[in-house]
């Protein structure tokens, strides 16, 4: 239910006193500058491997990890709103009705999430729980937050004058919010000592607490819109508010800058590199190479090093090989180019080992990226051998493990064959590698087929499992199979026996018969699976309604080879032709006529077994004339129609006359041609 609004006075600090609104809203709704609704979603179990998951974003402003309870909170400006996931990328909780909120910080005890309102001028403490409960705490006018940092025991923000419009000169500044006395204190202009000269317009923020969770002391600010690489450190230790140190340490365009665990460097991001300097004076004493442009970086607790842009990159402290590499996928099918870890969105699981970072395309569709092991080096194992051997014969496999991290000679690494006889695998020891990696290992199978070796490392504490294979094509016997009735054509329903007979063969002795009936409206299917008898045969019968090819198969075994043989077989149609519209019937020499007059048209009558789709029966008649029998006329009619011959100006002519159907011209090929015997006619006046 909504809760009352309360107005309470808050005092400030430079340049006046004014008044501040603590106002606590109810879940339902967030008044005026703060409108919308939250949404809860179940949680889920975090993730066990890599993953990547889509978030309803349309920006990210940005990205707050909070590992006592597994959940991650990410700003989507755009949008208007606060998204909390599980670790693997469940959306368990929507704020929304926050006006461009930017910036977010933790409580340290992690039951409160604050929001830099940029275009609310506010910032906003939520639940972090359920991202309900929303009080608001007002800047007043001209105060557009951007980003937002707990640090000293108090809230950090950064702020300018006129919010998102860079074409009116806006000017930049750090203030901060004490909520640890019975008012909130809000105090701006915290940088007198010539912040204007430094920022185009409110800085982007942070602080000591990312790398170090707890209380802060130093607090960095940044400006990834101008090209002066700027970075300023201050030390607010114990809420105090002290300039060390600003100077350009970058070649421009800032985009991410993190501390080191002991606070003793910052490291800082640009277009082209990612450099190191010491906190106290900003003097760089070291890089780390970047591909492309470096849009975010993050520093673990014990100091491992991740940056982020067209790919995401791991270092060791000081290191300049990465450990490893993690290439992002295309997700956008209208462009060619990868994803790219979006500004400052990439988080360490704080004191873990996790790394989360926020992903978007062309299409602006953000992901949600896990990497489980980021620290570890991934290995690479090679394994290399014949593409094929003789069985019963020694062959060698070699392989090789390397690492970006080298692993020292005598790196335990397991073998295994898997084959018909081994389906499970069998072990072929442990081996060792030698100081450049290699490792080799002879073996004889026994069984033929697809031999598969599988070489295993399971990693340590600084190197990732990795398992690679390599198969082998081993010889097998080939067998003697044969089957009956190959090209033979049988009349239409009869019923046919087919009989497969196997040569010796290791092991196996079973054989199957399958048949498959032309056309695609009947599918392969099996007649039969049997033991073969000890002459080797088996035998299955089938009522042949189409041209059928039946097939022997046999499987194979360790030792002999698969093997298929096929018998091909036409099947006839039921056709027959009718004669009728005739006076009489009589022989002329050996041969029966049916005596038409000229007048009457001869009607034919074909009857022709169903198939797939409508039929058409063809009808040829020809004439006898100087002795021999030549063709008049034919064509194709429905074979469910009667023909009717006429002949005129035929009087006194022998006819003769069939039908057929013809495969592949009467309406489908799924049977063999098949021809009527011939009708004789004969055409009085």
């Amino acid at each position: 239910m909504d809760i009352p609004s309360r107005v309470t006075s808050a005092s400030m600090s430079r340049p006046a006193r004014i008044s501040m609104r603590n106002r606590r809203i109810g879940a339902v709704a967030v008044v005026a500058a703060l409108t919308g609704s939250t949404v809860l979603a179940a949680g889920a179990t975090p993730a066990l491997a890599d993953s990547g998951k889509a978030l309803p974003l349309k920006s990210v402003g940005d990205l707050v990890v909070d590992g006592a309870h597994q959940r991650i909170f990410v700003s989507d400006p755009d949008s208007g709103k606060i998204v909390e996931t599980r670790y693997d990328g469940t959306v368990a909780a929507t704020a929304s009705g926050l006006p461009r909120v930017t910036g977010l910080a933790l409580s340290r005890d992690g039951n409160v999430l604050y929001g830099a309102l940029e275009s609310g001028r506010a910032i906003v403490a939520l639940s972090a729980a359920t991202l309900t409960e929303p009080v608001r705490y007002d800047l007043g006018a001209g105060v557009y937050p951007l980003s937002l940092e707990s640090a000293g025991g108090k809230l950090w923000f950064s702020y300018d004058n006129y919010g998102k419009d860079p074409y009116i000169g806006s000017e930049g500044n750090i203030g901060s919010l004490d909520l640890g006395g019975a008012k909130p204190v809000v105090a701006l202009e915290q940088d007198t000592t010539g912040a204007y000269h430094l920022w185009s317009g409110a800085p982007e923020l942070t602080s000591t607490q990312e790398s170090t969770p707890g209380d802060s002391a130093l607090l960095a600010a940044f400006d990834p819109h101008t090209s002066s690489g700027v970075v300023a450190v201050y030390n607010v230790a114990g809420g105090a508010f002290t300039r060390t140190g600003a100077q350009g340490i970058t070649k421009g365009y800032t985009r991410d800058v993190a501390f080191t665990p002991d606070s003793a460097q910052v490291v800082a991001a640009d277009s082209t590199a990612v450099t190191v300097a010491r906190s106290t004076d900003l003097t760089p004493t070291g890089s780390y190479p970047v591909n492309g442009w470096a849009k975010s970086v993050a520093v673990a607790s014990d100091g491992t090093v991740a940056i982020g842009g067209s790919e995401v990159r791991i270092f060791a402290p000081g290191k300049t090989v990465p450990i490893r590499r993690y290439t992002l996928p295309r997700t956008d099918p209208t462009t060619t180019g990868n994803d790219e870890v979006a500004d400052r969105a990439l988080a360490w699981e704080p004191g873990g080992n996790r790394l989360f970072a926020i992903t978007d395309n062309y299409s602006a569709i953000h992901h949600l990226r896990v990497y489980t092991e980021p620290k570890k080096s991934p290995p690479s194992l090679k394994l290399s051998g014949p593409a094929s051997a003789a069985r019963g014969r020694p062959l060698t496999v070699t392989g090789s493990l390397t690492a970006s991290i080298p692993l020292p000679a005598g790196t335990r690494v397991t073998v295994t064959r898997t084959d018909l006889e081994n389906p499970s695998g069998k072990s072929l020891g442990t081996l060792t590698t030698a100081a450049n990696g290699s490792f080799s290992v002879t073996d004889t199978p026994s069984a033929g087929g697809t031999v598969t070796y599988r070489a295993s490392y399971a990693g340590d504490a600084k190197h990732s499992a990795v398992t690679a294979t390599k198969s082998v094509s081993v010889s097998r016997t080939s067998p003697v199979l044969t089957i009956n009735n190959n090209k033979k054509t049988f009349g239409y329903g009869r019923t046919v026996t087919f009989t497969a007979k196997l040569g010796a063969t290791y092991k196996n002795r079973v054989v199957e018969i399958w048949a498959d009936p032309s056309g695609g409206d009947q599918g392969r299917r099996l007649l039969k699976r049997a033991v073969a008898s000890r002459s080797g045969t088996v035998s299955a019968s089938l009522r042949l309604t189409r041209d059928t090819t039946v097939s022997a198969v046999f499987t194979g075994d360790p030792r002999t080879a698969p093997k298929t043989v096929k018998a091909t077989v036409g099947t006839k149609v039921n056709v027959s032709l009718k004669v009728s519209k005739h006076y009489r019937t009589g022989k002329i020499g050996k041969t029966k006529y049916h005596y038409v007059h000229v007048k009457t048209k001869a009607k034919l009558t074909v009857k022709m077994t169903a198939g797939p789709k409508a039929r058409k029966a063809y009808v040829g008649v020809q004439f006898f004339s100087k002795g021999k029998w030549r063709a008049w006329n034919d064509g194709y009619f429905p074979a469910a129609e009667a023909v009717h011959l006429d002949a005129t100006g035929f009087k006194g002519y022998k006819l003769r006359v069939r039908a057929a159907y013809r495969k592949g011209s009467s309406g489908d090929s799924v049977n063999t041609t098949t021809w009527t015997p011939y009708q004789y006619i004969y055409i009085t006046k």
